[in-house]
Order: structure tokens, then C-alpha cells, then sequence
């Protein structure tokens, strides 16, 4: 358990895109699960489902071996305004190596579809960009991503978790930048006041002590995720035991998910969650948990900061998710770099990439905003350790370095199946079982229709 307290710096930003599980897991990256899907099926798995444009595989991308460019183009998700980090790192790179870069700022509801859309006509406008790792996997198979050539000096100081995210066939196609995980915050002061010296630490606890903590407007559990079913689904999943898919790509998330929904409607059915949280649609989480309105929240970014600024000292306290039937665990995103296989300009894009994701640029990251590093090594570097209480970077590093992740093909379409089924479960229009039971059969049919399996 931690309680935070005020600190001179405007720090505690939590992110990643992993799963954080506190046990040794089962799960395995299916790093060469692109091979065999066909180019059309691939592109059409990237986001864009249009079934008059087939797309392409790639092949006439640029070769990159021209001489080192002095400018490059950057598709940065979102204003650099509200990413300082980056801004400050891509300030560090155009110092040290003179190359240009010239930041295309795109809003993050709209990145992905920007990319699909320049790569589908084969245009080299896009050098490098920034986002998510699970839209590798689409991606790849589409063949729009150029190798990085990053050897083992550049990618053995992050966690083979992370690692094993962002490679397929030995090859790595993103750089880690930075990490944006949720954390368990919790009202300390309210807690004490209800008789209890720390958080729910199981989901049998949060049943527990949620229906005592709820009350009078308040609620005893809410999560930040609300607007995000399917990674709600993935969390819980995962504290589960389970996992969405096999080695084999075929889809295996029905038993431990009939778990995690009946966890939901035990939440929902004891008044512990907020009203509208069965539908996991209801949004500002956040401005109520500062409001006052939650005991306990499952947090994201920038919540932890937030409430460190707004309430008095020691009232905000933080600790690991409550462990499921096997494990905790939270749902992350790591944001990385990527190059454009159709770039004129890639071994600069590439330099890029690399100066980007060092030791020292993650350390900058977190320094200038508050980013959790993806490099374990700087949670020991002395200027860190000034900035941040022991116990948060403790609890960081732990999380960081026991993080296991799930890539998979047509994640738009897996999830829209998903969240389709799930929401229907938490409405109470139709039984945990059966909604899942329809989500498996629409996610194999896809599998099996586009050659995975």
C-alpha cells in the first residue's frame, strides 16, 4: 500500500499497453502468427474493412538506402502541448543530430485511420509515428511496417514481455517510448473513517467492503475504463487466469470471462459500482473520484496527479489491483516508434526511433513528464529516485518488469464482437455464458475466414 503525498513536481502518471500480472503466466506472444494470411485479407484486418479497396501488401515500399536524410516527417498521437516528453526528446534529437523533425499532430481518435489510409495508397508522406503496440499485429501483415535493426544493445534493457510485444520473426518493427499503466487509487481518509486500514486487496474483498464503503451517494468501486469495455474485459480477464487466444490463434476466453462477468454483476447487483457502470458506458470517472464520489477507483492516466493536486496531503492512496482467482493484474499500453515501409527517409526515421527509446531519452520522459519509464534501469538512476517517493518507483519497476501482453490479429474486428456481446451480458439481456458463447463463434468464423486458422 502507498499513500502519496504532494511533491514539488507535477508527477504520478500512470500508462502502458500490456497486461500487468503479478504471477509466472501462461502467455505467449505469437510472434509468427502474420505468416500465411493473405495481402488483401491483411490490409483489410488493419482497420480499414472497405470491401472495394483491397489494398496493399507493401511490396513497392522504399528501399532506405539512401544517405541520411536531414529532415523527417513524425505522426505524433495527439498535441505536443499535452505530450511534453516527446516534445522535449525530439528537441534533444534534432540538437545531437541535425536532422529536422517536422510533427504532424494527429488527434488519437483519428492516428490509426491516418495511417491505414496514407499506407493503402502506398504514400511516403509519414516517416515515423508513435502509438500503440497492439496495432502491430495488423500492421505487419499488411506490410507497412519497416524493420527497425535494433540490436540486442538497444532492446535487452526492456523486460522480454515488452520486448516480445514489438517483434515478430526475430525482427523489431517498434521501439518502446514510454509507458501509461492504470493504478488502484483508493480515498485513504475515507477508508479510515469506515474502519479500514488498507483497500480491498481481492475481488472477494472488493464485494466485501464495497457494499460498506457505498453509500450516500458514494460508491465502493468504479474503473476508469468505463468507456472501454473490451480492455475493462482484458483486465479482469487476465486476473482470471485467462487469456482472449491460444498459441493457435484460436479464441479461449469463455470459462475464465464467465468469471469475470459474474464478478460484474455481483458488483453491479450489491449497488457497489456507480449507476450506469453496467453498461460500462458511463463517463468522468475521473472528475468524480475527485469529487469525492468514489472510495476506490481503478485509475488512468493522469488521475493519480490530478487528485495529488487537488486534495490535502495524505489523502490519496495508491496500491496493487485486487488480485483475482489468479493473479493481479492492469491493463497497460506501452506506447513505441515506428517507420513507415514506404519512407524515403528511413535510416533517419530509423535513427529516430532509436534515439527515442534509449535509456536516456526514457529517463527524460519521465523526468519532464512523468511518464513511466519502459527501461527497469532508470527507476535506480539518482535524479529519478529525487524526483519520486521509493515506494511508487518500487511498485513502477515491479509492475514494469512482471508485465505480459497479448497481440492479436484484426483487433478492430475482435473487439467490436466483444464489446458487442459483453455490453449485452452487463444489461442483463442475456446470460454471461451465452453472450460469450456468441463472441467466441463470431471471432472464430472471423479467424477462420481470413486463414488464421
Amino acid at each position: 500500500m502507498i499513500v502519496y503525498e504532494k511533491q514539488s513536481t507535477g508527477f504520478i502518471m500512470y500508462g502502458f499497453s500490456m497486461i500487468i500480472c503479478m504471477k509466472d503466466t501462461h502467455y505467449k506472444t505469437r510472434r509468427r502468427f502474420i505468416t500465411g494470411v493473405g495481402a488483401t485479407g491483411a490490409v483489410a484486418l488493419a482497420g480499414c474493412t472497405d470491401s472495394n479497396d483491397s489494398g496493399s501488401s507493401g511490396a513497392t515500399a522504399g528501399s532506405g538506402s539512401e544517405s541520411m536524410a536531414d529532415e523527417i516527417v513524425f505522426y505524433n498521437s495527439g498535441s505536443l502541448e499535452f505530450d511534453p516528453g516527446t516534445e522535449a526528446n525530439i528537441e534533444r534529437f534534432e540538437e545531437e543530430t541535425g536532422i529536422s523533425v517536422e510533427v504532424n499532430e494527429v488527434p488519437w481518435s483519428n492516428l490509426k485511420t491516418s495511417l491505414t489510409t496514407i499506407w493503402r495508397n502506398e504514400d511516403n508522406k509519414v516517416d515515423a509515428f508513435n502509438g500503440p503496440t497492439w496495432w502491430l499485429a495488423d500492421f505487419v501483415s499488411s506490410g507497412w511496417l519497416e524493420p527497425l535493426g535494433l540490436g540486442d544493445d538497444h532492446m535487452s534493457k526492456f523486460p522480454d514481455s515488452l520486448t516480445n510485444l514489438v517483434q515478430f520473426d526475430g525482427q523489431t518493427y517498434m521501439a518502446p517510448e514510454f509507458g501509461k499503466w492504470g493504478s488502484y487509487l483508493y480515498d485513504q481518509q475515507y477508508l479510515e473513517q469506515q474502519g479500514f486500514e488498507s483497500p480491498p486487496d481481492t475481488w472477494d474483498e472488493v464485494l466485501e467492503q464495497g457494499e460498506q464503503l457505498a453509500g450516500d451517494g458514494k460508491a465502493g468501486f468504479a474503473f476508469t475504463w468505463s468507456d472501454k469495455s473490451v480492455f475493462t474485459f482484458k483486465q479482469f480477464l487476465y486476473q482470471a487466469g485467462g487469456q482472449l487466444f491460444n498459441d493457435s490463434n484460436e479464441p479461449t476466453f469463455v470459462e475464465e470471462g464467465v468469471e469475470v462477468l459474474e464478478f460484474f454483476d455481483q458488483l453491479r447487483e450489491r449497488n457497489i459500482i456507480p449507476d450506469g457502470m453496467s453498461s460500462l458506458g458511463e463517463g468522468g470517472i475521473g472528475d468524480n473520484f475527485v469529487a469525492g464520489q468514489y472510495a476506490t477507483v481503478e485509475s488512468w492516466t493522469p488521475l493519480g496527479s490530478r487528485a495529488i493536486s487537488e486534495w490535502e496531503d495524505g489523502r490519496l492512496g495508491s496500491a496493487r489491483p485486487p488480485k483475482g482467482p489468479e493473479s493481479r493484474a492492469t491493463f497497460q499500453d506501452t506506447n513505441g516508434i515506428s517507420v513507415s515501409a514506404f519512407s524515403e527517409r528511413k535510416d533517419a526515421a530509423k535513427e529516430f526511433a532509436r534515439f527515442m527509446t534509449t535509456r536516456s531519452s526514457s529517463k527524460n520522459n519521465m523526468l519532464v513528464e512523468g511518464n513511466p519509464s519502459v527501461v527497469p534501469d532508470v527507476y535506480e538512476d539518482d535524479e529519478i529516485q529525487a524526483e519520486y517517493p521509493s515506494e511508487l518507483l518500487d511498485d513502477m519497476r515491479f509492475n514494469l518488469e512482471n508485465a505480459q501482453g497479448e497481440n492479436y490479429m484484426a483487433q478492430p474486428q475482435v473487439d467490436d464482437y466483444l464489446n458487442e456481446q459483453i455490453t449485452q451480458a452487463l444489461l442483463g439481456n442475456k446470460e454471461p455464458r451465452a453472450a460469450l458463447e456468441d463472441a467466441y463463434a463470431n471471432i472464430e468464423r472471423l479467424y477462420q475466414d481470413i486463414g488464421l486458422i
